[in-house]
């Protein structure tokens, strides 16, 4: 036990050294824990479902191959408008554009089936609906001049 009364540089330097002890090994538990956080973080990321309490699964539910199945896609960082640096609401009056992002029966097609960006799939629907608006593209079905293209290829 340290005699509380002690005084003197040995007593000062016992006190300096016992503090940077107690220093290295808090931050030595700060590196441990920083370590642990990054392992479960990487361990997360394969986890890609999402398991709730009751869930039920095999030892083979956590097999890489299953995890794939579950896995959230992510939305495409650059789509073919960003490509080519065009704005698709200044696409308006180029029916033959338009109408590559609209069905036969006139709807807009989704983002899954285009592949664009959140931004350009919004712009694309504006810019069809404006081109229905004016008046210078069908909304029920597409333009005849596609139409005739597509039967002279076929």
């Amino acid at each position: 036990m340290e005699d509380p009364f002690r005084t003197g540089y040995s007593a000062h330097k016992e006190r300096k050294i016992a503090k940077q002890e107690k220093e290295r090994r808090v931050s030595k538990s700060i590196a441990e824990q920083k370590a642990q956080e990054e392992r479960v973080k990487t361990m997360e990321r394969y986890q890609t479902r999402e398991w709730k309490t009751g869930d039920i699964y095999a030892p083979h539910d956590l097999s890489p191959s299953e995890m794939k199945k579950w896995k959230k896609k992510h939305s495409p960082s650059s789509d073919v408008f960003d490509a080519l640096a065009i704005n698709p609401l200044d696409l308006y009056k180029n029916f033959s554009i338009m109408s590559e992002y609209m069905t036969e029966m006139g709807r807009i097609k989704p983002r899954s089936v285009t592949g664009l960006r959140p931004v350009n799939q919004r712009r694309i629907a504006k810019a069809i609906r404006r081109a229905i608006g004016l008046g210078l593209m069908p909304s029920v079905y597409q333009h005849p001049e596609i139409l005739l293209l597509k039967m002279k290829k076929s």
